[in-house]
């Protein structure tokens, strides 16, 4: 191992350490060990460029313009309001089906921004309904993560993941959609057994005359907005769907996927006085991050780091069902303390050093990794991005959390969500369905 091999591994490993301690924004921490790597001759300026997937930060560019379109609209709040009407406010029905619908909304619409409009509602319904929104809320977070597990555009490590190795919208909800789903019904029944009482007790307190005052409707600011960004979305998943049945003779990449349509919305209609500055609205900061990470990630694979890793593990790789498991379990676990981003990037390269050496197919290893990485990082408030939003969310509205409460509520339901996960994905390997 070369000295550039061994500042490779220092700066990804300080860089590590200072997201997951969280002493500065870690946009600043990427883009500092990004800096390094160039002022230490591991990159030069031109060669940064090459080891950013260009892909997935542009397919969450165009998905982030869908999203934020939608949500200025009011509809999130609109549709959120309207169900918990429907279900007439029952505290029970209200906690199994908020989380469920977190679950299944993630698979379209990523986990970040379901987060983002489901915790403000279920914050204003504890409010007016006088109830504890801690478990509300996290159960919508972990449900938000396992149900986002199961299609491309879910989670962020699986846009990684899709993008390093040229999956699809199909791949994804092929293999991971129904495991994702029997993930989510396991851990919303577990979380329904651990606060069983709690919600019996509040639908006899509920006072009935308090639920006339939430008006769906009115929670919609703008109905153009919502017209145009409901079609953005739709329009993705289509485009998604197609590509992997075109991608072949049309070189449509998940990118142009979710660009095309945001692009299109704004071109056409970007006169529209709240859309002429929604890219001001856009988290530019979680792109500018993914971007660091890449150039830090991929130094292993610039200085052999990575080939050297995969070579050391290749007699224990060869074992599909071993080495399935290890990448599950092991992101699972290490995801609960380090953001599960990195981690995708990482276990990326890896798999990719490992192909060539693998008696079975490489898609095993994504699919496990993957749902370890995703349903993993509910385990603590820093292990997914869904978790910071949610958990800063609680806490900037005075809503004391701790670590200590989140670990508590979150551990059970997310790890019998990962006894099941792993238990189907052996089953795969043992039908050979991978």
């Amino acid at each position: 191992m070369d000295i550039k091999a061994v500042i490779s591994i220092f700066i990804f490993v300080i860089s590590y350490l200072f997201i997951a301690i969280e002493k500065a924004p870690r946009v600043y921490v990427a883009l500092s060990g990004t800096v390094m790597l160039v002022l230490l001759k591991i990159y030069t300026p031109q060669e940064v460029a090459l080891y950013i997937d260009w892909e997935t930060l542009s397919f969450l560019f165009g998905i982030f313009i869908t999203v934020k379109i939608v949500e200025q609209s009011g509809f999130f709040n609109y549709f959120s309001l309207l169900v918990a009407r429907k279900l007439k406010f029952n505290a029970v029905k209200l906690f199994i089906f908020f989380p469920a619908m977190a679950a299944l909304l993630s698979g379209f619409i990523d986990s970040i921004s379901v987060i983002v409009f489901l915790a403000p509602l279920t914050y204003a319904l504890s409010r007016i309904l006088k109830f504890n929104p801690i478990p509300y809320i996290i159960a919508e977070v972990c449900l938000a993560n396992i149900g986002g597990a199961g299609t491309l555009m879910g989670d962020p490590p699986n846009i990684i993941l899709g993008s390093m190795f040229n999956l699809g919208f199909t791949d994804f909800a092929k293999h991971n959609w129904i495991i994702s789903m029997v993930a989510a019904f396991t851990a919303i029944l577990v979380f329904y057994r651990m606060n069983r009482k709690d919600l019996l007790r509040l639908n006899m307190s509920l006072k009935k005359e308090d639920l006339g005052k939430l008006v769906p409707e009115e929670a919609i600011e703008d109905r153009f907005l919502m017209k145009v960004g409901l079609s953005g979305l739709v329009s993705t998943v289509a485009i998604l769907v197609l590509r992997d049945f075109i991608k072949e003779k049309v070189p449509l990449n998940i990118g142009l996927s979710s660009l095309i349509p945001a692009f299109t919305i704004l071109t056409l209609k970007g006169h529209n006085p709240k859309l002429r500055n929604i890219i001001k609205e856009i988290d530019i900061e979680t792109l500018l991050f993914l971007a660091g990470l890449f150039v830090i990630v991929g130094s292993f694979e610039k200085t052999g780091v990575m080939n050297l890793l995969a070579s050391s593990v290749r007699e224990f790789a060869e074992n599909g069902k071993s080495m399935a498991s290890i990448l599950f379990w092991g992101g699972a676990l290490t995801s609960s303390i380090i953001d599960n981003v990195p981690e995708a990037i990482s276990i990326g390269y890896l798999i990719k050093n490992l192909i060539p050496l693998l008696p079975y197919s490489f898609t095993l290893l994504i699919w496990a990794a993957s749902l370890g990485l995703d349903m993993g990082g509910n385990l603590t408030p820093v292990g997914a991005s869904a978790n910071v939003v949610g958990y800063t969310f609680m806490e900037n509205h005075k809503v004391s959390v701790g670590w200590k409460k989140w670990i508590f509520l979150s551990f059970i339901p997310t790890f019998a969500a990962l006894i099941v996960s792993w238990l189907l994905i052996m089953l795969k390997h043992a039908v050979g369905f991978y």
